[in-house]
């Protein structure tokens, strides 16, 4: 299974040079789902996908591993991939649903 909008923000916003184009996690998902109209809303779905096929943080690790991660999850105070990937989910859905501002 492809999951091309969660490789859109891993190799595009999350590369490893990620922190010099951003003060935090939270800038680059904020710019992923301003930036890419066509992937952001597919974001969420495509993580509910990986953790219903991942069943164990390892499995999860490896998966986004070959997605090319760059951004390292516990080393920003995350306790588990399966929680910060929803987070981030929930943050894409948030700036999805935000009123313009007028």
């Amino acid at each position: 299974m492809k999951f091309e909008a969660l490789e859109q923000f891993l190799g595009g916003y999350l590369h490893e040079d990620w922190a010099d184009d951003y003060p935090d996690l939270w800038h680059a998902v904020d710019d992923f789902t301003d930036g890419e109209p066509h992937w952001a809303p597919r974001f969420g779905t495509e993580v509910r996908q990986v953790l219903d096929q991942c069943h164990t943080e390892q499995e999860i690790e490896q998966l986004l591993d070959e997605l090319h991660i760059s951004y390292y999850p516990p080393g920003d105070g995350w306790k588990s991939y399966r929680a910060w990937l929803l987070a981030v989910a929930a943050h894409v859905e948030k700036n999805l649903h935000k009123s313009p501002a007028a």
